[in-house]
């Protein structure tokens, strides 16, 4: 299990992102579960953890969005390109990639 450390000190969107990255965490490892629970005849617990699953999916798109609404709130977006006040600019993507490479640094395995 990798999960994405949350502090205090985070940006909004930072701790979005890990608050994702962690749920899809769990959702791969349900996709591992689930079957095994099939095999094992434990059709009760199985149904018991679909509806998890099914649940834990939600959270994950609600994550995403609100890590999304973050991303656009912090960088400012004009058009494509993000006008930091020390006049560097940086497209979307640029700066996407630049937050996951940060984030790095929060990750646990």
């Amino acid at each position: 299990m990798c999960i994405m450390e949350v502090r205090p000190g985070q940006r909004s969107s930072t701790i979005a992102q890990a608050m994702a990255h962690n749920t899809s965490t769990v959702e791969r490892d349900l996709d591992m579960f689930k079957p095994l629970l099939a095999a094992r005849g434990e059709h009760e617990l199985l149904a018991k953890v679909e509806r998890a699953h099914t649940a834990l999916k939600e959270a994950y798109a609600e994550f995403l969005s609100v890590f999304v609404t973050e991303v656009y709130d912090e960088v400012h977006i004009h058009g494509d390109v993000d006008h930091h006040d020390h006049g560097e600019e940086r497209n979307v993507v640029a700066q996407a990639h630049h937050d996951a490479q940060l984030a790095r640094r929060y990750e646990t395995r």
